[in-house]
C-alpha cells in the first residue's frame, strides 16, 4: 500500500510561532495565514505550481521587521517537506528548470540530495518589495534548503520588476519541487542513489 507523503510541523520561539501542514501528492490546494500578504501570496505559489497541499498559520514579530517570520516559515516548510517525504524511494530527485515571468528569466536546479546548500545568484533592485525588505527572501529559501535538506541553486538570468524577479523564484522552486518529488512508479521501491540511501 502506497504511503501518504503527508506531514505536519510546529515551530514556536520567542520570536515566531508556526503552524504547518504539507501533503506532496495533493493538487496545490492551499490556506495561508501569516501576517505579512506578500509572503502569503509566495507561498500561495509554492503550492500551486508543486501541487503540495499547504496549511500554514503564523504569528511572528513583525512589529520589528519580517526577518524572523520569513525566516521561520522557510524553516518550518522546509522541515514538514523533509518529514514527508520519507524515505524519497522511487522520487526524480533531480530537477532544473528555467521559468519566464514577463520581461523576467529565473533558473533553479534542485537535489533532494540529503544534504543541504543553497546558491542564490539573485539581484534585486529594490530594497523593498511588498513592504518587505528585499535581503529577507534569501533568508527564506537558505532556511528551507537547509530544513528540507536539499541542494538548491537559483539565478535570476535577468529581469527589471522585483516583484517579477521574487515571484519567479519561489515559482521555479514549486515545479522544480513537483519534478523532483514526481515518483517514478516503475521504481517505487529504488532509493535515487548508488549509496542506496539519501
Amino acid at each position: 500500500m502506497k504511503q501518504k507523503r503527508i506531514s505536519e510541523n510546529f515551530r514556536k520561539t520567542s520570536e515566531t510561532e508556526i503552524y504547518c501542514k504539507v501533503n506532496i501528492d495533493g493538487k496545490g490546494l492551499n490556506k495561508i495565514i501569516t501576517p505579512i500578504p506578500f509572503i502569503n501570496h509566495m507561498l500561495e505559489q509554492i503550492s500551486k505550481h508543486s501541487y503540495i497541499d499547504l496549511d500554514v498559520k503564523c504569528s511572528g514579530d513583525v512589529d520589528i521587521d519580517a526577518h524572523h517570520t520569513v525566516e521561520d516559515l522557510g524553516w518550518c516548510i522546509g522541515e514538514a517537506l523533509n518529514k514527508a517525504i520519507l524515505n524519497k524511494a522511487g522520487i526524480n530527485r533531480f530537477a532544473s528548470l528555467s521559468l519566464p515571468m514577463d520581461e523576467t528569466l529565473t533558473s533553479c536546479s534542485l537535489d533532494v540530495s540529503g544534504r543541504p546548500w543553497l546558491e542564490w545568484k539573485v539581484i534585486l533592485p529594490k530594497e523593498k518589495i511588498g513592504g518587505v525588505d528585499a535581503e529577507v527572501f534569501q533568508e527564506f529559501f537558505r532556511a528551507f534548503a537547509q530544513s528540507a535538506k536539499m541542494t538548491i541553486h537559483i539565478e535570476n538570468n535577468y529581469g527589471s520588476n522585483a516583484h517579477h524577479i521574487i515571484e519567479s523564484c519561489f515559482k521555479v522552486l514549486a515545479v522544480c519541487l513537483k519534478n523532483s518529488l514526481t515518483i517514478i512508479e516503475r521504481n517505487s521501491d529504488i532509493i535515487p542513489s548508488t549509496k542506496g540511501v539519501i
